[in-house]
């Protein structure tokens, strides 16, 4: 678009012109939001989390040309609320279709506040309104405001204007001066971590960058100009990045006193561009194909696009020139919630070289053909993402130093019983000869920093050691990239040692099993942080602790002999349950017959850990502790990191990738996430909990009993069709131990379940389970990659190997929203901004596979390139990781099988 005069652009926006787009008429539609070509307006299609409250999701949020530019609309106690800060309470929603008009019953109960936040269709765009039931309490005045967030990569460097004069670019980086904002006198009681992490902070908030009665947000970005105009108060701009890092742009007018209706009143405009309509976008693999197998690209389209029938397959040359290898038609436009799709099949392009597709004249960027296409793809999850992760070492690559060798001074039983940050919970004061606040010797050896925060998830471990188990087991994985000194506390990238990657990390990870189980004779939940100062921690986990044993006798800055006055210990939260017992005797097991023969003392100690355990729950069961969620996740589900990736925690089968600490509700998977929901014991979270036991022990053990015994007895109902993918299906890896007539019933039942297979996958365009929940849900199809592999390993003729190639080409890019590879680093175009440790830096670690889309409630899929700190999104967990190896490996091994 060429430049405008400046004089010509403030005429334009101080006499109230829509000069570069169309009047937006608003109707409510049918999914009952507020919607025009190119703009829609979303009011509390979801709420705040229970648990994690501001995940940046929910209150009125806005979609201007096919990006979410907005959220969190509402009034709000403070200008740039943190994640855990008060937040309203959502009585009820209406959706007013004659009057084309949103409305939400809201209170804060303590403070008497009881209002609705309404926003209505009216020529050019939306009046948005706050009506107070009574006037505004004395107390909140200077303190109420309505609030609404706006997406920092979106706006940062552009252009603002306020009131037609007042230019100013919005910053990269926050730097506005900090003022005090106390707590109010009668303000809710928060819990002691809360009121700590305010009091470590000075209760500080930024003041705005700018002040004015409308503002006009994205001046020079056709795409997502904005304009605001306050009838009742000034508006104001506050960097909320000065508070933390994943803050956005806040635009706030305090609520005056003494009114009550239309104590509120903002217009909003957006400039919408005229008959504005998505351009396609065209879903790929970013690795490419392997010449034998199937090659469908999948086209996401805006309903009202009109394009051609056909696609084409363009080959890059030597010269740089393009030549047509392909031309065909692509399929009847199929709808799925905001789009419809159509798929382009080139399968006939088999001629290994470098191609592009091209659509309507757009173009991907190139991918090869080739019959090692995925002969890499998981390496730098192994060699990078994993190693990164290792917690209790330091790691360098070449002239980085990634982190020092952290949390030496790990860590004391937990002192606070009860629920704590992040869904953690003690159970008791006690166990075993411990009580709260002594320090448990031998835990700071092992494991993984969870995903992009730092604490040990005994899930996550679990799930780790069981996915390179079976990876070194399945495909004789000797890849070493690694030298790894755990005397020493080094790992070094980029330079082999001669042992097999995989091998030293189900050793790192075994580490920290076996020293629960030395300190408590069980399982435990985990190592976790004592206070929000560290959970919030970016950068170096080194940095995070000073690596020296508390000692209370010493002063707050004192050091002597190795033990320190400063109380930065990690906590150990010892609570069990079944279900981590079982899923630690599987890894135990798994770790046995991983390390045989490259560390025989290990190898026996884990077997003999993993055989005493199970002798001790058959005959003492671990009970489930009452009334606990196991991790204090709500919706039934396990919390926070509890969910590690629900691979290894079945039989070490790998699994689906999950919610890691920072992040909320569980993905959709259709593996065994890491832990039951509060109450379990019915369904299928009840049933055979043992089975990935039984499984493990049999094959480390070579079928000796009870194990082989056990197995037989859970066998005909794990594979029932309801259980088949939920854990039944790893049945497949135990067939040297099943007789003719059990084999013959599992070659049935996987018949069963490939129909309803079918059937599900066939709802969407992908063929894959979709992400509906509040978590990406990639980590679901990394398991159905896994799955199908091992089954149609066994069964070839029931099951293709394409089942496993559409599930990892999904990942590599043939998704919905954009075709970046969930993979950090891995493909033409892949994830460059990751919720990783290192995220304060706008970076990513290699090898990460993040979550993916999600959908914002109700319709709009979302996955941001440009934005790495949405943990749903993009939170890349050390056991996702894991899992990819194996099913990256299995693809490589599936292509590797077909060639000539």
């Amino acid at each position: 678009m060429p430049t405008l005069p400046r004089v010509c652009l403030v005429a334009a926006l101080s006499s109230g012109l829509n000069l570069f787009g169309a009047e937006v008429a608003m109707r409510v539609n049918d999914k009952d939001y507020l919607d025009a070509r190119g703009f829609s307006v979303f009011l509390y299609d979801s709420t705040y989390h229970p648990v994690f409250v501001d995940q940046k999701n929910t209150a009125m949020e806005m979609i201007l040309h096919g990006q979410r530019i907005t959220t969190n609309g509402d009034v709000r106690l403070m200008p740039t609320p943190e994640q855990w800060d008060l937040v309203a309470t959502l009585k009820g929603r209406t959706a007013d279709k004659e009057n084309h008009r949103l409305a939400a019953e809201l209170a804060f109960p303590t403070f008497d506040l009881n209002y609705t936040l309404e926003v209505a269709a009216e020529p050019g765009g939306v009046r948005i309104s706050v009506n107070l039931d009574q006037p505004l309490p004395e107390k909140l005045a200077g303190r109420a405001g309505f609030n609404l967030e706006f997406l920092p990569s979106i706006y940062m460097g552009k252009a603002y204007l306020v009131d037609g004069t007042q230019a100013g670019i919005f910053p990269r980086t926050p730097g506005d001066p900090m003022t005090t904002v106390l707590p109010l006198a009668d303000e809710p009681k928060k819990a002691y971590y809360l009121e700590d992490w305010d009091k470590a902070k000075g209760y500080t908030q930024p003041q705005p960058f700018a002040t004015g009665r409308t503002i006009t947000l994205g001046v020079d970005d056709a795409l997502a100009r904005v304009t605001v105009t306050s009838d009742t108060a000034d508006l104001m701009l506050f960097d909320g990045r000065a508070r933390a890092q994943n803050g956005w742009f806040v635009l706030r007018s305090l609520i005056p006193t003494g009114k009550t209706k239309g104590a509120i009143v903002w217009h909003l405009r957006p400039d919408v561009i005229p008959n504005w309509t998505r351009p396609p976008m065209i879903a790929h693999s970013q690795v490419g194909y392997a010449p034998e197998f199937a090659k469908v690209a999948v086209l996401e389209l805006d309903p009202n696009y009109r394009g051609p029938s056909t696609a084409r397959v363009l080959r890059l040359m030597e010269d740089g020139s393009y030549k047509q290898a392909f031309e065909g038609p692509i399929t009847p436009a199929t709808p799925w919630l905001r789009y419809v799709y159509s798929k382009f099949d080139f399968t006939p392009v088999k001629e290994s070289g470098l191609y592009v597709i091209e659509y309507d004249g757009r173009r991907t960027a190139a991918f090869p053909i080739a019959r090692d296409a995925y002969a890499n793809v998981w390496k730098s999850s192994l060699g990078h993402h994993i190693a990164i992760q290792m917690d209790h070492v330091s790691v360098r690559e070449g002239y980085r130093v990634w982190h020092g060798a952290s949390h030496l001074d790990d860590a004391i039983l937990a002192p606070v019983v009860g629920e704590q940050f992040d869904g953690w919970n003690q159970a008791t004061a006690t166990d075993g000869k411990y009580k709260g606040g002594d320090r448990i010797p031998g835990m700071n050896v092992g494991g993984w920093y969870d995903a992009g925060d730092f604490d040990l998830e005994t899930p996550a471990q679990l799930s780790v050691i069981q996915s390179l188990a079976l990876a070194y087991r399945e495909f004789a994985l000797d890849y070493d990239q690694l030298t790894v000194n755990e005397a020493a506390r080094e790992v070094e990238l980029h330079r082999p040692d001669g042992i097999p990657d995989t091998v030293q990390q189900v050793k790192h990870g075994a580490a920290y099993v076996l020293a629960q189980f030395r300190a408590f004779g069980h399982s435990i939940r985990g190592t976790h942080e004592p206070d929000l100062r560290q959970y919030t921690h970016l950068g170096d986990g080194a940095t995070k602790t000073d690596g020296r044993i508390y000692d209370p006798n010493l002063g707050p800055n004192e050091v002597k002999d190795g033990y320190s006055g400063r109380p930065d210990d990690r906590w150990i939260f010892s609570t069990t349950n079944p279900f981590f017992q079982w899923q630690s005797i599987a890894a135990l097991a798994a770790a046995a017959d991983t390390l045989k023969g490259w560390d025989d003392v290990t190898a026996k100690e884990c077997l003999e850990t993993a055989i005493k355990a199970w002798n001790d729950e058959k005959a003492n069961p671990t009970p489930f502790p009452a009334n606990s969620h196991f991790g204090g996740s709500p919706e039934g589900a396990p919390a926070a990191g509890v969910l590690a990736a629900s691979q290894g925690v079945v039989a070490g089968a790998p699994g689906a990738q999950a919610a890691p600490a920072s992040a909320g509700t569980p993905p959709t998977t259709t593996a065994t996430p890491a832990a039951p929901p509060a109450g379990a014991g019915r369904g299928r979270w009840g049933q055979g909990m043992d089975w990935p036991a039984a499984v493990e022990l049999t094959i480390a053990t070579k079928g000796a009993e009870p194990y082989k015994a056990r197995l037989k007895e859970l066998f005909p109902r794990m594979i029932t069709v309801d259980l088949m993918e939920f854990r039944g299906w790893m049945a497949v890896r135990a067939l040297p131990y099943l007789d003719e007539s059990e084999k013959a019933q599992l070659r049935e039942a996987v018949k069963a379940y490939m129909v309803q297979l079918d059937q599900e996958m066939s709802a969407t365009p992908f063929g894959v389970p979709p992400s509906l929940r509040t978590w990406g849900g990639s980590g679901a199809v990394v398991d159905m990659a896994t799955r199908m592999y091992f089954l149609h390993k066994a069964y070839p003729d029931l099951v293709s190997p394409e089942y496993t190639l559409r599930a990892v080409n999904y990942i590599l890019g043939t998704h919905p929203v954009n075709s970046t590879s969930y993979v950090a680093g891995v493909g033409t175009v892949s994830k460059t901004k990751t919720y990783s440790f290192n995220r304060g830096d706008n970076a990513y670690i290699p090898g990460a596979v993040v979550p993916g889309y999600i959908i914002i409630k109700p319709d709009f899929p979302e996955c941001l390139d440009d934005f790495g700190y949405l943990w749903f999104e993009h939170e890349a967990v050390v056991a996702g990781s894991a899992s990819w190896v194996v099913a990256g490996n299995a693809a490589a091994a599936l292509t590797k099988q077909a060639q000539p």
